[in-house]
């Protein structure tokens, strides 16, 4: 009889229907209805906004540096590039402002940077920083830092977008691990990379076909995001749908949806932040 129970509980590991590894992750129920939702803490992903500008001569380096650490982090890192502040105007052969009202409002937003290349990374105020604002020397080691923490929310995002009409619907489902108090709030970015341009650089000088990555084109949102009116329980999905048309001269195989969640108040720390490209 004992033979018997031991090859029973072999052929069901090997078949599926019982699970040999006492450590098995829990896997996000995204598809759940409100109540069988089961989700564990995730990975925190690191958001970089970058300010930057058309005529700053030190700007290339910085954003060689982001290229750098997206190819050491890869997907925990997200990296939008906000053109904004005096050196964001375009020059008289420029194909593309860049600018956006968005942008400006987050620059004073986000504590305006003296001088750039600059970064705020999650939007968090690091311990011995006066402000959000980082060098790009600290970018590195803070990236390295936010690695280590978990989120207690799951994002799930869903990209429609029909190339004839141009129209795009952005799907987010948010799931708690845990129940969360206080306010927070959810922006929608949309950033197109590759797009060539005019840049100033330090070796060059203006170079026309300088090729600009994750700019920040337009939101979905305010630029402070829209309020979250639910409440982060457990076992519940926060589901948020955003539509717009996408202008003609954006070229949708290089543009990328970016959502976000960040606290509201004294805090904007990101919360937890996703990516999707349209061609994905």
């Amino acid at each position: 009889m004992k033979n018997n129970v031991i090859k029973l509980m072999l052929l069901l590991c090997l078949t599926g229907f019982w699970s040999c590894d006492e450590n098995s992750p829990v896997i996000p129920c995204l598809s759940c209805g409100d109540g069988d939702v089961t989700v564990e803490p995730t990975d925190k992903k690191i958001l970089v906004e970058e300010f930057t500008g058309v005529r700053c001569v030190n700007c290339p380096a910085g954003s060689a540096e982001i290229e750098n650490l997206l190819d050491i982090h890869g997907e925990r890192m997200i990296a939008v590039s906000i053109h904004a502040g005096f050196f964001s105007t375009p020059y008289l052969n420029s194909n593309v402002d860049f600018r956006t009202s968005e942008g400006t409002a987050l620059e004073g937003f986000l504590d305006a940077p003296l001088g750039y290349p600059t970064a705020v990374i999650n939007r968090k105020l690091f311990e011995n920083q006066d402000d959000l604002q980082l060098s790009q020397a600290s970018w590195a080691g803070l990236i390295q830092q936010e690695k280590s923490e978990l989120s207690p929310l799951v994002l799930d995002l869903t990209i429609d977008f029909d190339e004839a009409s141009r129209e795009l619907t952005a799907t987010t489902k948010i799931q708690p691990a845990e129940t969360l108090t206080g306010d927070y709030r959810y922006s929608v970015m949309v950033i197109e990379s590759g797009v060539k341009d005019p840049q100033l650089t330090p070796d060059n000088g203006v170079v026309d076909d300088y090729s600009h990555k994750h700019v920040l084109r337009d939101m979905m949102t305010p630029f402070n995001g829209e309020d979250i009116e639910e409440t982060f329980t457990v076992g519940t999905t926060v589901e948020k749908v955003h539509q717009m048309t996408l202008p003609d001269d954006y070229e949708s195989t290089k543009v990328s949806v970016i959502v976000i969640v960040h606290k509201d108040g004294d805090s904007r720390e990101v919360v937890q932040v996703e990516e999707k490209g349209l061609a994905d």
